[in-house]
């Protein structure tokens, strides 16, 4: 029977089956206890890196962009490309109108 081990850590935490036996495992065999302790540890560690992780999350997520925020950065954006647009041109026209009156004479 071929068996399949997983590793939590550095410690061998399952020696299970991947046939046979409905239940999978040795039935209480001699190192039970040393493998539900190494699961228990193991679990510990994993709660302790999901509730970081988690934590993580949650602070991040106040920073992130909404489609509403995209949506009036690109609006605030146009407008200011429009307006900037009239202001050039403006400019643009009143130098040429001075321009002209200046050398006309």
């Amino acid at each position: 029977m071929q068996k399949k081990q997983y590793r939590l850590g550095t410690t061998n935490a399952l020696n299970t089956p991947t046939q046979g036996r409905a239940g999978g495992g040795n039935d209480g065999g001699p190192g039970v206890e040393k493998r539900l302790s190494s699961l228990e540890k193991g679990l510990a560690e994993m709660k302790e890196k999901l509730f970081t992780v988690s934590n993580r999350a949650d602070s991040m997520e106040k920073h992130f962009a909404t489609k509403a925020d995209l949506a009036t950065t690109e609006l605030n954006l146009i407008k200011w490309y429009v307006a900037t647009a009239f202001a050039m041109t403006g400019l643009a026209c009143a130098i040429t109108f001075g321009l002209t009156r200046l050398l006309a004479t």
